[in-house]
């Protein structure tokens, strides 16, 4: 399904039905993701909640920009979702670049979010982050070359060693979209999307029920910046994952499933023990 936003026509799906009282999931892909990235793990997910995937402008299956733009953008083709979808507060999962998007919505529309749950998301593009997206997009000229300088670094190195097979299946998938100029042009615009990203100024002001994970051989966003995040929001939990990378959702998928489901489903947050 597709809604138009700006004159980009913006895609999304819906899984699922509301279950008594709980909100609907919203999930925020991260900057290589898309709406099939997720399709895995609805088996599960939907068992319990209605599940809403999106694209944002220059991902998966919704249009691509014309220009640069920054996370403004991408935060308000959330609100001009949930307004067409008539839904005036979700629960949201961010995963890196979508939770940097949940942040940001969460400081700019607080009363249209209800949970977040944040995994491998930072407060800021640091200089570590900012260089490795100067390298992505420098490496952005040759498929092959941009693969060997993104994908690695996603997973833990023992995942990565020890799934050879599954990663040469991803190297195939991958390198004809590395190669193709359109697709290439929408990653060089989402990574220069986050460059001026930074809300650790006004992390205090979140108030709502946050689960913050974060994974041991992320070299991408690194734990301590999970630590910052749950250091200065008041309502949060950190998780720490051991042996996992980046792409945690997809080394430890059951433990994914578990944490995110668990935030998500559990209303009782005060206990007389």
């Amino acid at each position: 399904m597709t809604f138009d936003f700006n004159g980009i026509q913006l895609y999304y799906e819906v899984h699922g039905k509301v279950k008594g009282e709980a909100k609907p999931i919203l999930i925020l892909n991260g900057i290589m993701m898309s709406t099939r990235s997720w399709q895995e793990f609805l088996e599960p997910m939907t068992q319990f909640n209605q599940i809403i995937l999106f694209d944002f402008p220059d991902q998966g299956q919704s249009g691509k920009c014309d220009k640069d733009y920054d996370h403004k953008q991408q935060v308000n083709s959330v609100i001009a979702l949930l307004d067409h979808l008539q839904l005036d507060q979700v629960n949201i999962y961010g995963v890196s670049y979508g939770g940097q998007i949940a942040l940001q919505l969460a400081l700019d529309f607080p009363a249209r979010v209800n949970k977040l749950a944040l995994f491998n998301t930072p407060a800021e593009t640091s200089y570590w982050l900012f260089e490795i997206g100067q390298a992505w997009n420098n490496a952005a000229k040759d498929g092959l070359t941009y693969y060997y300088t993104t994908i690695p670094y996603i997973y833990s190195p023992r995942f990565f060693a020890e799934n050879r097979e599954w990663m040469e299946k991803r190297k195939k998938v991958l390198l004809p979209l590395f190669n193709d100029e359109a697709f290439i042009g929408s990653m060089i615009r989402l990574t220069k999307s986050s460059e001026n990203y930074n809300v650790k100024a006004r992390l205090g002001e979140i108030e709502h029920n946050t689960l913050i994970v974060g994974c041991e051989y992320d070299f991408v966003t690194p734990f301590y910046q999970q630590e910052e995040l749950h250091a200065a929001m008041k309502n949060s939990k950190l998780i720490f994952v051991p042996n996992s990378g980046h792409g945690m959702m997809y080394e430890e998928p059951e433990l994914f499933i578990s944490l995110l489901l668990g935030h998500m489903n559990n209303n009782k947050v005060n206990y007389n023990i």
